[in-house]
């Protein structure tokens, strides 16, 4: 089993805790400190993003594969090149 990224563990402890706030209470300077923190969390989702389309292409190569046909080595390149993208 993969091991969860650290980051993404971190991201989901700050939502559950963000999501309780009352920032109409909140101070100017913890409301900049959360601004702070949610544009690297939108830059977390991004790459999440980038990732997941990734695979999604890959999988898509998986699943038109013909494995008594197909050119396995085809498909590798293929795959290789979808990876390398990020």
């Amino acid at each position: 089993m993969q091991e969860v990224d650290h980051r993404t563990t971190a991201a989901a402890e700050y939502l559950a805790v963000a999501e309780r706030r009352d920032v109409l209470r909140m101070p100017p300077s913890d409301l900049l400190r959360e601004c702070a923190e949610s544009r690297q969390l939108t830059a977390l989702l991004a790459v999440i993003g980038e990732q997941t389309a990734q695979l999604g292409e890959i999988q898509d190569v998986l699943a038109a594969f013909d494995w008594e046909h197909d050119d396995r080595q085809l498909a590798l390149e293929r795959i290789e090149r979808i990876a390398g993208e990020s």
